[in-house]
């Protein structure tokens, strides 16, 4: 029974892995057609994340990755969703060492225009351990941030090099 249970949850977390896939390499000439694709593979992921029983979801660690993987895979769209960030939040709030729940909670506040907050969110993805996602992020954000104020060069600077360092290691 243990099996059939990570099988399911290892099922879930890859479906929604594959949804940044197409989201990152799939361009078609009508971008709407992006969009529309998203859509529906994220419905079928979410009918997929909610097959599973509400009993193997009621253990904390359990419920945070159910909250984890169902923010991420509302956050894939391009646009702001306040949905998103509510399961999210409840992820992190359940079990504050998920980093990839901080980086998936400080994207979804930057789309909503909370550059302040999301870099908080980076930087506590970033104190569970090292990651260059997290890393190149922080470097983009320290840029937006940047326009119209004083250029912190230094810390974009510093992000990118250690994004560089973890990704030729």
């Amino acid at each position: 029974m243990a099996a059939e249970e990570d099988d399911v949850w290892a099922k879930a977390t890859k479906v929604a892995d594959d949804l940044y896939e197409i989201r990152d390499t799939f361009f078609p000439q009508n971008p709407d057609d992006k969009t529309s694709k998203l859509q529906h593979e994220s419905d079928l992921a979410l009918n997929l994340l909610d097959s599973i029983p509400a009993e193997q979801r009621k253990l904390p660690a359990r419920r945070a990755a159910y909250e984890y993987l169902r923010g991420k895979i509302l956050d894939v769209v391009p646009d702001y969703r306040k949905e998103a960030e509510d399961h999210l939040s409840k992820a992190v709030k359940l079990n504050p060492s998920l980093g990839d729940a901080w980086l998936c909670l400080g994207n979804c506040i930057w789309k909503k225009g909370d550059l302040t907050s999301a870099k908080n969110c980076f930087n506590l993805a970033l104190s569970k351990g090292p990651n260059k996602k997290i890393l190149c992020q922080l470097s983009m954000l320290e840029r937006r941030m940047a326009q119209g104020k004083g250029f912190s060069v230094f810390d974009s600077l510093s992000m990118s090099k250690r994004h560089r360092f973890l990704k030729a290691g």
